[in-house]
């Protein structure tokens, strides 16, 4: 989570979306008065490298809440009060669910010996625990409370135009942070059955409904 006072944002950090990448860029431009939440020791270190402010303004007391990654939206509305949350621009990222769950997948058993089958994992109970915690992020009684949300797909280009209409100064450089779990040739379509497709499909219907991602079948 980033809170800049300096530029009157909010930046909901949702997981398995490249949000520790642009918490590094969006700290780059904070001011000594923002909140910045921490992030792990080689990310930490990652920011230093490229200029990014180090956490600061996030502990309890002075704030209500302890500051922290992936705080649901209505403790994030309690830190900073109903006057900022309501005038500040507020915004999160999404992605497809189907590739967003293989992420969640390769992240969970990055230091496994023996994996759990993928299907196994699928059918789990973590995927819809996961996927209604990371709604609650950018939702408030099950309403999306963003002002904008960008896609994981595009986030690049999402975010050099968030830049631009909220005058930051220079660009946002994504430094690539949390990529080294997955392999490069693990390509969602082919990670599936017809029936682990279905099942992602059923837990994620509101958000793919809402922002239109659909499964796309290998071409293999």
């Amino acid at each position: 989570m980033i809170v800049s006072h300096a530029h009157r944002f909010i930046f909901l950090k949702t997981r398995k979306t490249a949000g520790t990448s642009v918490e590094i860029a969006l700290s780059r431009i904070c001011g000594p008065a923002d909140i910045i939440t921490p992030i792990t020791q080689t990310d930490e270190q990652l920011r230093r490298s490229v200029g990014g402010r180090p956490p600061q303004n996030y502990t309890a007391p002075p704030l209500t809440l302890e500051g922290r990654a992936h705080l649901p939206a209505g403790d994030v509305r309690q830190i900073v009060g109903a006057d900022v949350w309501g005038s500040y621009l507020k915004f999160s990222i999404e992605r497809n669910p189907w590739d967003a769950v293989v992420s969640l997948y390769f992240w969970r058993n990055r230091n496994a010996s023996a994996p759990v089958p993928f299907e196994d994992f699928v059918n789990s109970d973590e995927v819809p625990k996961w996927a209604e915690r990371n709604a609650q992020i950018y939702r408030l009684h099950g309403e999306v409370v963003v002002d904008q949300m960008c896609r994981f797909e595009s986030l690049e280009s999402d975010l050099a135009g968030l830049w631009s209409a909220l005058g930051l100064p220079g660009t946002p450089e994504l430094p690539h942070a949390k990529g080294a779990s997955r392999p490069r040739e693990a390509r969602y379509p082919a990670m599936f059955t017809p029936a682990t497709a279905r099942r992602v499909g059923e837990i994620f219907a509101e958000m793919t409904a809402e922002f239109g991602y659909e499964f796309e079948p290998s071409s293999a």
